[in-house]
């Protein structure tokens, strides 16, 4: 596969489900990676109310890229530690010395933050100079302009239905 650039599309029983799957070469293995089937891809145009979704402010997409940028990392400095197979490991472990209950540290709750306020809080400890609002000129007064008010025109009462 390696030699010849091409990957392998297959299918594969997980937890009483067939799946779509892709095996591709990586290093001196294969790789087996789980796709989605056509019909389980949603198009963009199905999504409810996407179009009238709020136009991004830019002042908020700006913070929001240079949070990104401040916060990019190797991969090498994430902590890729599977707690649920280190806790897991203790246990049988303790199990084969005899032991018969285990504690676990428990895991610290982490605030949760607004985002926006994080955005900020974070910026504002950057150290990168604070954006400066531009000055705006000083806008005239507009005229005003009386309006007649509509006529009310009658309309027919409406029957009400009786539900069913």
């Amino acid at each position: 596969m390696k030699q010849t650039g091409k990957i392998g599309l297959g299918k594969v029983v997980l937890r009483d489900r067939e799946d779509l799957v892709a095996v591709f070469p990586q290093e001196n293995g294969l790789v087996l990676q789980k796709l989605r089937y056509p019909r389980e891809v949603r198009s963009i145009k199905d999504v409810p109310e996407i179009d009238n979704a709020n136009k991004l402010d830019k002042r908020e997409l700006q913070m929001a890229t240079m949070l990104v940028d401040q916060m990019t990392t190797t991969l090498d400095q994430i902590d890729m530690i599977d707690q649920y197979h280190e806790a897991l490991k203790k246990l049988i472990e303790s199990k084969i010395k005899g032991k018969k209950t285990v504690e676990f540290e428990a895991v610290e709750d982490l605030p949760r933050l607004d985002i926006m306020s994080a955005l900020k809080k974070s910026l504002q400890a950057s150290a990168r100079k604070p954006m400066v609002k531009a000055t705006t000129p000083a806008r005239k007064k507009p005229s005003i302009t009386l309006v007649k008010p509509a006529k009310v025109v009658a309309t027919k009462p409406v029957k009400k239905r009786k539900a069913s």
